[in-house]
């Protein structure tokens, strides 16, 4: 992400016009999201605030153009997290996630470009307010390869914030991006041209991840985020994933666990569920991080259905 920092790393809020600017739009919608953005920031570093200035600048090129832009932005990300909200509430309740088929998700969600496009545009404007999104971001940049690595591969576009610091951080990697929506790759084209990405680098399928060819089975880095809550049999994405990691090769994986969405599917109780998933699939986890949305015991992350977000870095056991 060092494309992204301002020519002065700021040091603090005060050395950050876009960032404040963007916090002021959701606070004037919805004052309970600006005390939680604030009880956040009270907490960050150096590295937070040239991560956010540097996002909302760029930003600033495509979903935040003029004023206009910025408060539809604002709207989309204030609508995302009442939609978690909702959806929180309600799993609560039953303890089960609305739908259990993703050909729902994608009728409802991955195919509905209205849909798409705030869910989206909230989900990458979360990476600088939610803690946990912005902790498992920061995981993902500190275990990058160190130099140029091979052939990578990326597994859902989504909001397109990975694929571009791939490609901004390695400037002769060539990727492939798989996506079954092709709402997701319209919007992630969108994201990856406001970085600046060079399009030519990154090969872009349609397709379902388990029986689209993506040429070939030798990838050294392979990105899954936030990919196995939104599909049906996560065991069949890890073993194709397996199956297409090159010997010695990576891969960062995120997921959730307990964490109610409009879209997500498979439903993960724990972090330890989790965890032997990556085991039966035959990977050994080198690093992961496993962070609760609630100030809860972890004793009773499962009993009380506590969302968990989760991060690894996998490699063949």
């Amino acid at each position: 992400m060092t494309s992204m920092a301002a020519d002065k790393a700021p040091q603090g809020r005060d050395d950050c016009p876009e960032l404040t600017r963007i916090i002021n739009l959701i606070a004037s919608e919805n004052p309970l999201q600006k005390k939680r953005i604030e009880g956040f920031l009270a907490t960050r570093g150096p590295e937070y605030w040239a991560f956010a200035e540097g996002l909302s600048r760029i930003l600033n090129h495509s979903f935040m153009t003029d004023d206009t832009a910025r408060a539809e932005a604002a709207r989309a990300y204030n609508k995302m997290c009442m939609d978690f909200l909702s959806e929180q509430i309600r799993f609560k309740k039953s303890g089960k996630y609305r739908i259990d088929n993703s050909c729902l998700a994608q009728t409802h969600v991955y195919n509905d470009l209205s849909v798409m496009r705030y869910y989206m545009i909230g989900l990458l404007v979360s990476y600088m307010f939610w803690p946990n999104h912005y902790a498992l971001f920061r995981f993902f940049l500190e275990h990058l390869p160190p130099a140029n690595t091979g052939r990578y591969l990326e597994i859902g576009l989504g909001h397109g914030l990975f694929s571009s610091t791939m490609l901004s951080r390695y400037p002769n990697i060539h990727g492939t991006a798989v996506d079954i929506s092709e709402t997701s790759i319209r919007i992630a084209k969108e994201t990856l041209r406001t970085f600046q990405a060079d399009l030519d680098r990154l090969k872009i399928v349609h397709g379902d991840y388990l029986t689209t060819d993506v040429g070939g089975q030798d990838f050294d880095f392979i990105v899954m985020g936030e990919v196995l809550e939104h599909v049906n049999d996560a065991r069949a994405f890890m073993d194709r994933t397996k199956e297409l990691l090159a010997p010695g090769g990576t891969v960062y994986m995120s997921t959730c666990a307990n964490c109610p969405a409009l879209d997500h599917v498979y439903h993960f109780h724990s972090a330890a569920e989790i965890r032997q998933l990556m085991a039966e699939s035959g990977f050994r986890i080198r690093h992961d991080l496993a962070l609760a949305a609630e100030n809860i015991p972890e004793e009773k992350w499962e009993e009380e259905l506590v969302t968990v977000n989760y991060c690894a870095l996998l490699e063949h056991a």
